[in-house]
């Protein structure tokens, strides 16, 4: 099926004036066509307006309970990096940061076996970590990873995540949550549709 180029289009949206209408993005005839219709089922959840707000709020308890431990922050790659940068330009302490590339889903929709691919960051021997994530699901990789921080020699272990699912039977509960947001499959602000959509300022789900 053959996408005609559209104009880029804006609409109204819940929480601010205007949103992107993933729908009319012009989407290139290379974009797979799994992403291309993604984009068109999508429906924006979150709005950059209230993303931005919660990132505020977040940053503020963080600050507010970390800026006297000399923390490590460590993002968890690939989808904890967007909440991370935008942490990085909020917090208002000195800390260190390092970083854990592990996956339950690859190119997937549904979680599977978490798989370690790498990681880089200072020795966490009698330190605070802060554990950064985009989005709290059942819980896995976080208790997998606050389980192995502990084993790493760190003293506390704390984790934030920029939006949790509204699911049942969650194996681990975040220190910070940002948003809630219901059982949908969702994109945007770090999260990815079969790798792309993480840059999206808003949060959008089907």
């Amino acid at each position: 099926m053959r996408f005609q180029h559209r104009v880029l289009k804006l609409h109204k949206c819940r929480g601010c004036a205007v949103g992107l209408d993933l729908s009319l993005m012009s989407q290139p005839e290379t974009l797979p066509l799994s992403v291309r219709e993604g984009f068109h089922l999508a429906q924006e959840i979150h709005s950059k307006k209230e993303v931005a707000k919660k990132l505020d709020q977040l940053a503020i308890r963080i600050t507010s309970q970390l800026q006297d431990q000399n923390p490590i922050m460590i993002s968890i790659l690939h989808g904890g990096l967007y909440l991370t940068g935008q942490l990085y330009g909020r917090v208002v302490f000195p800390f260190q940061q390092g970083y854990v590339h592990v996956t339950r889903y690859g190119d997937e929709l549904t979680g599977g076996e978490l798989r370690w691919i790498g990681k880089d960051m200072p020795q966490l021997v009698g330190r605070s970590v802060l554990l950064v994530d985009d989005v709290l699901d059942k819980g896995v990789t976080l208790n997998h990873l606050k389980s192995w921080a502990f084993s790493e020699g760190a003293r506390e272990v704390r984790t934030v995540v920029l939006s949790r699912k509204l699911v049942d039977n969650q194996e681990h509960v975040a220190d910070y949550v940002g948003l809630e947001s219901p059982n949908k499959f969702l994109f945007g602000c770090g999260m990815d549709l079969y790798g792309y959509g993480r840059n999206l300022p808003s949060i959008y789900g089907f």
